[in-house]
């Protein structure tokens, strides 16, 4: 017994397959196709392989993409306003903290100025009178 020629099986195979697809529509016969044991016989790495990812990033349109983009959205996602208002409070309190050592010192060197000019002698006062607490 001789073997079976695949190549002339092939061959017939091909012309009944184009002479299948010439005569029915495509969505016909892809009805009685199961695609998901055609995807398994599918090797995803290997296909993977023959992406240019390079090639694909360069027919990327990125302002398309940004328009499509709600920055809006993403701001308020990422919190971005509340970190925004805390940095502000937290600047705030610094600055008026500064300012504030910065007035106690003027008025210590004030104080000091008025002292020596009325030849005061003795410890200065801790704070106003009624702030003070006598030991």
């Amino acid at each position: 017994m001789t073997p079976p020629d695949h190549g002339l099986f092939s061959r017939v195979a091909g012309a009944v397959t184009g002479k299948v697809v010439d005569a029915v529509p495509v969505e016909e016969i892809l009805e009685h196709v199961d695609l998901d044991a055609v995807l398994d016989q599918i090797d995803v790495n290997h296909l993977l392989e023959r992406v240019d990812v390079n090639r694909l990033l360069d027919r990327v349109d990125v302002d398309r993409l940004l328009a499509r983009a709600d920055v809006e959205a993403l701001v308020q996602r990422a919190g971005i306003p509340d970190i925004v208002a805390e940095t502000t409070g937290n600047l705030a309190g610094r600055t008026l903290d500064v300012a504030r050592r910065q007035v106690v010192g003027l008025d210590r060197v004030v104080g000091a100025m008025v002292d020596r000019l009325l030849r005061r002698r003795g410890p200065a006062p801790l704070g106003p009178a009624l702030l003070v607490v006598e030991q």
